[in-house]
């Protein structure tokens, strides 16, 4: 790979910083060193630290910072900034954290980085339980967009930066008159489940998450600021919605403006494991119901200990009849009762079912069409495989069922198009987690949960339903997602990658992701 520094004098990288004299003389110095053929990968993110340092440090302490824009680990707050991840695995101390007030600085920081040939990750909002990517060791720098966090909306569209959480998205949409349709958890941000495509609680509405997509603000490995939507830059667009971390670091975001105009509806029921069995049917019905009633969506979330059923509704409907199949099935407790209410009140309400702990977390992904023997068969092993890791390292598995229907795969034809390859039918994404506490156990977590993935992938080839869609946002490193998408959308993402980072830096420089490069 040709580094930046091959194309750029030291002269013209300064000319770019927009330094002052003397911020300028202490870069040169710096930049010039980068050079020298035996540096090593430390040596150019200490660099490129130090630069960054002199660049960002400066306004570190801006009013306008939800954190200080440069962290090391002498920084009062770079532990804190470290460890906000939702997996205690990917706390990973980097060189240096850059964390920009805007994509002007973000731009700044990709040119840097860029330059130096330093290796980098960048964070949105830290849920990735994939080691490195969206963390790096004391080898590369952090990028994260934390203060790309303002929001504006109107009646037709919905903008916010990278930096949000979808939490906070939607608090602050309450009682506007308008809701934007985004990831199930509040916790998760916006950049990294928009670019991994986003499972929504109305897909048959309005498709995954980056379907409602208007326009993506993005800085490319060039540190140009571009904009990609169905006019401007259309294949970036179409690549961006489930493509990953491979074309530049998202900057802003506007999505469809949905009117709050009623109310939706939504329960949960929670079942002990003996009646877990009997759910598989329903679920199965209530998929071939689902496909002829766009408003609704279903939770499936089964532990060792219980199994929660979650039903959601758009419309101020109570207990409608595309959820007939479970109505009578007797149930433990009403986990969330039925309840009228907006979206803010769903969100809230459903943010406890998993729960979220201070742990261990990993997570992978299946994909099959409903069938009630490979549900069956696939649960049994997995109850085998999750005991015996309760039991080996008390670890606690989760088996997800997220429903999919043919109108929801359908959605990003009418709206510029998505990466994702979908097969037109009624579909389930399996969605397994592993959640345990300790290091040593790393490498046997990773076995449990990957057993758990072959488990249904087995259980559906074995039943004539599977299908190879993998979801980017639950996947695990070790499973090639892009690959899964089919080679006609693999081959189109690779040739908009080498488009818009022709030197590769987003596929040699960054430290992990789903890259088109090891696809």
């Amino acid at each position: 790979m040709a580094l930046l520094v091959e194309c750029l004098t030291v002269g013209e990288f300064l000319k770019n910083l927009k330094l002052s004299q003397s911020q300028a003389s202490q870069v040169a110095s710096l930049a010039k060193q980068v050079q020298d053929a035996k540096i090593t990968l430390v040596q150019r993110a200490s660099l490129a630290c130090q630069v960054s340092k002199i660049v960002f440090g400066a306004s570190a302490s801006s009013g306008a910072a939800k954190v200080p824009q440069y962290l090391d680990s002498s920084s009062q707050q770079y532990i804190n900034r470290t460890e906000i991840n939702w997996s205690n695995t990917c706390d990973l101390e980097s060189k240096c954290i850059l964390s920009p007030l805007s994509a002007e600085g973000v731009s700044t920081a990709m040119l840097i980085v860029s330059f130096f040939g330093t290796k980098f990750a960048t964070r949105s909002g830290g849920h990735s339980t994939n080691v490195g990517f969206a963390n790096i060791e004391g080898y590369g720098i952090l990028i994260d967009v934390v203060n790309l966090n303002q929001l504006t909306y109107n009646k037709k569209t919905v903008s916010f930066g990278s930096g949000k959480r979808w939490g906070e998205v939607y608090k602050e949409l309450n009682n506007t008159g308008v809701i934007a349709i985004g990831g199930r958890s509040p916790e998760v941000g916006v950049g990294g489940l928009l670019v991994g495509g986003g499972m929504p609680y109305f897909s048959s509405l309005r498709g995954i998450v980056s379907d409602g997509v208007q326009e993506y603000e993005i800085v490319l490995a060039n540190s140009s600021l571009v904009t990609a939507s169905s006019q401007h830059n259309p294949d970036l667009f179409r690549a961006l919605k489930g493509g990953g971390s491979n074309f530049g670091i998202l900057t802003k975001i506007s999505v469809d403006a949905i009117p709050a105009d009623q109310n939706i509806w939504f329960e949960a029921r929670s079942y002990t494991p003996d009646q877990t069995p009997a759910l598989f049917p329903a679920l199965v019905k209530y998929q071939a119901a689902a496909e002829n009633d766009i408003n609704a969506n279903l939770i499936f979330s089964v532990t060792n200990e219980a199994t929660v059923v979650g039903f959601v509704y758009f419309k101020p409907t109570p207990r409608p009849a595309v959820y007939s199949s479970f109505y009578n099935l007797p149930f433990n407790v009403s986990f969330i009762n039925s309840t009228i209410g907006s979206n803010q009140a769903l969100v809230e309400a459903f943010s406890s079912v998993g729960g979220t702990v201070d742990a261990r977390y990993n997570t992978c992904s299946a994909s099959l069409k409903p069938n009630v023997a490979a549900y069956r068969q696939s649960y049994s092993r997995w109850l085998s495989i999750s005991s015996k890791a309760a039991k080996d390292y008390n670890a606690m598995m989760t088996y997800g069922v997220q429903p999919f229907t043919s109108q929801a795969a359908r959605h990003g034809d009418t709206r510029g198009g998505n990466a994702l390859g979908l097969d037109k039918v009624s579909q389930a994404w399996f969605a397994g987690t592993v959640i345990w506490q300790n290091e040593k156990d790393d490498a046997a977590a990773q076995e449990s949960l990957l057993a758990a993935c072959a488990a249904v992938r087995d259980a559906a080839v074995s039943n004539k339903v599977f299908l190879p869609f993998l979801f980017m946002n639950d996947a695990n490193y070790a499973q090639d997602v892009l690959a899964s998408y089919g080679s006609a959308s693999l081959a189109f993402l690779k040739s908009v990658a080498k488009k818009y980072d022709p030197l590769g830096v987003f596929q040699t420089q960054q430290n992990g992701g789903f890259l088109v490069s090891k696809s």
